[in-house]
């Protein structure tokens, strides 16, 4: 997982939701596009998150969820013009959905992809210590032993 999906989601998992508005600016802003908006576009789309509108992809992009999903995401961080329409790609909205109101939260794949990255961590340093302590106490015997069998 990158960074800006693994930000999104430990920022999610702080609080238990935030607003689709936060976890939208949370994208590392890069390209200032759709493409900024890929990780949190992917975290919905494979279940570590979930969110409070439901996103379906127009008639013909069912193969393109994830494309659809972060130019959706994209729009909605982007100013609507004196119409209350929001512009790009080609793309026209006339939505009224405002992403301070809706909601982004942790789902049970996101929580268990966390603590199993927490315990994967965790098990690491206990493995380094372990086998730091395994050197330095062979050091040791092997020394001792030299010095009672009177080996140089």
């Amino acid at each position: 997982m990158n960074s800006s999906a693994l930000r999104i989601l430990r920022e999610v998992e702080k609080s238990g939701e935030i607003s689709l508005a936060g976890a939208i600016r949370l994208a590392k802003p890069c390209h200032t596009s759709h493409l900024d908006q890929y990780p949190l576009a992917l975290l919905l789309e494979e279940g570590y998150l979930g969110m409070t509108i439901n996103d379906t992809p127009p008639s013909g992009a069912e193969r393109m969820r994830e494309f659809s999903l972060a130019t959706t995401l994209h729009m909605l961080s982007l100013p609507k013009n004196e119409r209350g329409e929001t512009q790009y790609l080609g793309i026209i909205s006339t939505g009224s959905i405002d992403p301070k109101n809706e909601r982004v939260f942790l789902k049970a794949k996101g929580a268990l992809y966390l603590d199993e990255r927490r315990q994967k961590r965790r098990d690491r340093f206990w493995f380094f210590v372990l086998g730091l302590a395994a050197g330095v106490l062979a050091t040791i015997v092997s020394a001792w032993l030299r010095r009672q069998l009177g080996l140089p």
